[in-house]
This record gives C-alpha cells, structure tokens and sequence, in this order.
C-alpha cells in the first residue's frame, strides 16, 4: 500500500484554489484533509463538507501517480455532484477522472466495473441498456406480448406493480421489490413462472433497470471471488461522498470490493438520510469514538442552529454562523379558516425582516405529504400546488432555455434536465440559421455526433461547458452571455456563418412577462405588499435536500398522523432516542426540511399540535405568531 502524507505546504494550496481571500481551513477541517487512514466523516447541514473533500483530492490529484500505478476512487451519488468536482478542481483535479483512477457515480461504477463485465461474461455480448425509464417502457410492453390474459387477470387483482418486480440479489428468484417480498410463495405457480419468464426474456435482450446492475454484478463476484484482490490493487484510496444516502445493497456490495488494505473514508450525514422504505439505508454504523466530525454550520445562524440540533435521530451539537444575523424561529399557528393565508403570512415575515432584499435570496415552502385527501397536505395551503402542466419545450427567447426549473422538475427529470434544456437551446439557433443535416433538421445526437466527428475540440470543449452551466443554472447563476458566446463564436466558426442577425431576437435577455409564466410552472407563490414582492416557491422535502434557502416554512402534513405533533417534544429541545420506525423517519424528514435556511426558520402548524406546549417552545427559543383569516392583517406576534 502507498503511503502518503498531507502537510501544510498542501493545505496552503488548496486554500488558495478553493477558498475566497483571506479564508482558511480550521483545524477541524484540517485534521480532516490531513486524514489519510479508514474512517467515518460526520458532517452538518452547511458545514461545507463538500469543499472540505475537493481540497483533499486537489492535493491528492497532485501527487498522481502513485508509485504502484494504484488509483484513487471516488464515488457519490449524483451526477450533479460529479459536475460539481468537475467545475470547482477544473483542469486541477481532471487526473481523478482518468485510469486508474475513478470519479463517478455508485450506479455508474457498478455498471463499469461489474455490471457491464458480467453481462458479458453470463450472456456473451454487451447490454443494450442500462436504465429505468427504457426498462420500464420495454417490460410493460413485453407483458402484454408474453403474459397469457388469464394469468394477466390474476396478477393484475394482485395489485403487482409489474415495473418494480426485481430478482433477490443473492438469487433468481422475484421479488415485489428490491426490498420486498417474494412475488409468490408458490414459485410453480403458472402466474410466477410466467413472470419470471417475461423478466428473464428481458434481461437476455440487454434490457437492464439500474437494480438488474446490483444482481449481475453479486453474480459475477460469486464466481470471480479474486475480483476483491483485483479491485483491492487497483484502488488505494475511497472516498465515498453522502454516506448516508448509500442504500444497504449499496454498501454491502463495496464491502465485497475492498479489503483492509484499502484506505477508505465515508463522509455524510446520518441525520439526513430519508429514505422512505425500512432496511434501504441506515447499514452506516458509525462508531462516534473514532470518526471524525465538522460540527459548525457556515450556513445557518446560531438561532438556527440551536433549535434544529435536536430535531434529529442523532443529536449533535451544532455550531452555527456568527456572520448570520439571528432571528428566532417561528411556528405558524393556524386553523381551518386561515390555512390559506399561510403563505403570505411567512412572506409578510420575510419582508419585516428585510430578507427580500437580500441578493440571491430564496425561499421556500416544503412539505413531506404532497397530498392527502382527508386531512393535511402541501395542496392544503396551495391548492394549485403540483397540477400538471403540460410544459413547451421549444421557446422563442434563448433565456428561456436557460432558466432554473423548479425543485420538482429536478426531482423528476434528474441532473440531465439543465444539459437536455441547453441543448434544446443550441439546436434552436441551429433551426433559426437553417442548418440541416441530411435534409433534417439537427436533433441532440446528431447534432453532437456531427460536433465529434468533425471538429473534436469544440466537442470536448462542449461538454466540459454544458457540466458547468447545469451547476451554474442550479445555483441561480446567469449563463446566458456564456451559452451566446458558444454560439456567436464556435458554433458561427463550425458552421461559417456570415450574417446572423435573425438571432438577435433570440438573444433578447430582457423579456416582459417571461418570469411570471415561468412561476406558473414552477408551482411559485407570489406576494406583493407595498411595492415589495416575495416569491416563495412549494416543494417536497425530498425535492429540497443538499439546497440552501433564506428562508424555509416548514408545512405540517399528515403521514399516519401529523408529523409536528408526533415530534413535537423535539421542537421543545427534548432530545429521546427512539426505535418507533415513524418517529424516526419523521425527524429525519423534518432535519432535512428545517436545516435548509440561513436566515429564518418557520413551521406552520395546527392549533391543535401546538395547545398547550405554549410556553415550552417559547422557552425553547421559538417564536409563536397566529395566521389570521383576512390576508392583509398585520402579523400578530403572541
């Protein structure tokens, strides 16, 4: 095994890279960086873990290569992150993209390394596909073509989802679910037997969900058992980011992977680990003597800090930032009659405090439960809240293309909606100069296969900008003068353009109305009070994790009851361990949820959850305004 070491010297260069001037590293994240040897990293929300990672492998990527031509291996689980490491190290940490070293995505790895070998080794040829969405479109097909109608009376009164059917890792046979049951006790059964064909008839296609990855790749280890030496060779150093998000199938495949000679560190968050189903995550026992720890927030105020630190299922003791003004936290107390006028209550809130006019200020509203029918949703305080919009996908204006999508549309579409947006983009100008190909008109691939072929630079060049400009859209920067310049300089070069006036409209960067009818989509609460406006956009919890806000309200919603009177003690800074399965996932949604803002933290909650815990959570540091029913009431401290 290499051994390296960190000094100083190393530190002072990652300051510099990474770092604005004058800021340093504290000795906390010192020990860190410095850190070389297995261990657990716990992190807090906003404790800038992520830069903390990067100035580890800026300085280890300058070590490259290591002496026994080992790598380095990091592994996260977003493509969003992968983008992120790629834009802030640039040309300085490029090396940890090539062999032997690996900087991808869990999912990606598996499929490279194991998934795709396996594939090859049990079926003599490469997969076709390695994706949900084509898997799912194929099964259902294919479930028609296959299944006798008979059986399909049968296992449709099951109420099997035929989409989530999966085999058990460790053996073929079907599961509801990666996680559930068996398909059928009887696995002679007609019904069992012809799904199991059907999922098997679509695998030999090469066909593959991302968990089909998991189950090709168990099977290659179990015949290969010297691919733990191999990769154990290969790979010096692991870094696995978001630890917590690590589902069990997950880590216990990575345990096959490397053994003890391998130096690997797990960075993450337990408390924001929010998976919904049981034994999904939760595998990453930390032992608390030995890991080391970031303990203070650079993104929320002490106010904050004080009241979220025991929100959690691990408490720990939070540090917040003294640069952040305090502003206690308030608890939104409406009834029945005034739930709709939550909303401009928390904006009201917003622009007492002077927030709105804060540059690159955000805020939200966030629920756990979308919603519920009978009693407490995120459509109880917006009833527009996640209707379906048909969407345009081609506009007239190149801002358009370039605007940040709502936290849902991410959650759906993924980290490659920002890149598909851009794209459309550029092949919107390419309709507009009239370029074709064969007679067509360019489509995504084409146009970028014609890029490749026919002038590589610009290509490469291309998709190291397209991974920048997503991150940048997603954190609200403006990229619009960048994505001209692509096209006015290389793609007029590329294509020797002369005149290309009959853009100049598309280039228009001013456009009256656009922002309102982008709100409209992006599920946006608009408030205006003399000449101020907020705007707040409505969001899932699970939508919002890893962003920062301004501001946060957090909705009480009903999940087999209502989420802030179940931990309503926790809001009172009494801290209890507990085993309740849905004690435990709602504080890990609720941590999520409420360590989001930097400046103010609301929750709105029901008379109800909070009648007599009054003086309790006044006591606790929180503040308690009632929502009244006539939206322009003054706000009403108690």
């Amino acid at each position: 095994m290499i051994v390296l070491e960190i000094t100083n010297e190393d530190i002072l260069y990652a300051e510099k890279l990474l770092l604005n001037t004058g800021e340093v590293f504290d000795d906390e994240r010192r020990e860190i960086i410095k850190s070389l040897s297995s261990t657990d990293i716990k992190a807090c929300p906003g404790s800038g873990k992520t830069t903390t990672l990067l100035a580890k492998l800026a300085i280890l990527s300058r070590k490259l290569p290591l002496k026994d031509n080992s790598g380095i291996c990091v592994l996260t689980h977003t493509n969003v992150a992968i983008n992120e490491i790629k834009h802030r190290l640039g040309d300085y940490g490029q090396d940890l993209f090539d062999y032997p070293n690996n900087c991808s995505t869990i999912q990606s790895f598996v499929n490279q390394f194991l998934a795709i070998p396996s594939y090859i080794h049990f079926y003599g040829k490469r997969p076709i596909r390695i994706d949900d969405e084509i898997y799912n479109e194929v099964i259902r097909k294919k479930y028609y073509e296959l299944i006798p109608r008979n059986l399909r009376f049968g296992i449709e009164r099951q109420g099997l989802d035929i989409t989530s059917i999966r085999f058990d890792l460790r053996e073929p046979i079907l599961l509801k679910n990666l996680y559930g049951n068996k398909v059928y006790k009887n696995q002679q059964s007609d019904s069992y037997i012809a799904l199991k064909r059907l999922k098997e008839s679509i695998m030999e296609d090469g066909v593959l969900c991302y968990d089909d990855a998991y189950f090709l790749a168990y099977k290659y280890i179990t015949v290969h058992p010297e691919i733990k030496n191999i990769f154990s060779k290969c790979f010096s150093y692991v870094f696995i980011d978001e630890m917590q998000d690590t589902m069990t199938h997950q880590k216990e495949l990575l345990d096959c992977l490397f053994d003890e000679s391998v130096i690997v560190q797990r960075i993450g968050d337990l408390n924001q680990s929010i998976y919904d189903q049981s034994n999904v995550a939760g595998s990453w026992d930390i032992d608390n003597e030995s890991c080391l720890q970031i303990s203070d927030s650079k993104r929320f105020s002490n106010a904050i800090a004080s009241i979220v630190q025991n929100i959690c299922v691990s408490p720990q003791e939070l540090i917040g930032n003294p640069t952040i003004p305090n502003i206690r936290p308030c608890l939104l107390v409406f009834n029945s009659e005034s739930i709709g006028n939550v909303l401009a209550h928390f904006s009201r809130i917003i622009i007492k405090n002077e927030l709105h006019y804060l540059d690159k200020k955000v805020f939200k509203a966030v629920g756990w439960v979308t919603e519920h029918q009978e009693k407490l949703g995120i459509t109880s305080y917006c009833d527009s809240f996640n209707k379906v919009i048909k969407k345009k996908i081609d506009f007239d204006y190149l801002k358009t293309y370039l605007m940040k999508e709502s936290s849902e549309d991410v959650e759906r579409s993924g980290s490659d909606l920002y890149r598909k947006k851009i794209l459309r983009g550029i092949l919107k100008a390419l309709r507009e100069m009239g370029e074709k190909i064969d007679g067509k008109y360019y489509t995504e691939l084409s146009f970028l296969n014609h890029l490749q072929k026919n002038n590589k630079k610009i290509y490469e060049e291309l998709l190291l900008k397209l991974a920048a400009w997503c991150l940048k859209i997603h954190n609200d920067e403006d990229i619009i003068s960048e994505v001209k310049s692509f096209i006015t300089t290389d793609l007029r070069r590329f294509f020797n353009w002369g005149n290309m006036n009959i853009l100049e409209s598309f280039f228009i960067n001013e456009i009256e109305g656009l922002t309102e009818a982008h709100q409209i989509q992006t599920n946006i609460f608009t408030y205006n009070e003399s000449g101020n406006e907020v705007n707040v956009e409505v969001s899932s919890i699970h939508s919002v994790k890893g962003e920062t806000h301004t501001a946060t309200l957090y909705l009480e919603t009903f999940y087999h009851d209502f989420d802030i009177k179940r931990i309503i003690n926790y809001l009172k800074g009494r801290h209890t361990d507990t085993k309740a399965t849905r004690t435990l996932q709602n504080l890990r949604m609720a941590y999520v949820g409420m360590t989001r803002p930097t400046h103010l933290l609301c929750i709105a909650v029901r008379e109800e959850t909070i009648s007599k815990h009054e003086d309790e959570l006044r006591d606790a540091g929180w503040d308690i305004e009632y929502v009244f029913i006539g939206a322009g009431r003054d706000v009403q401290p108690v």
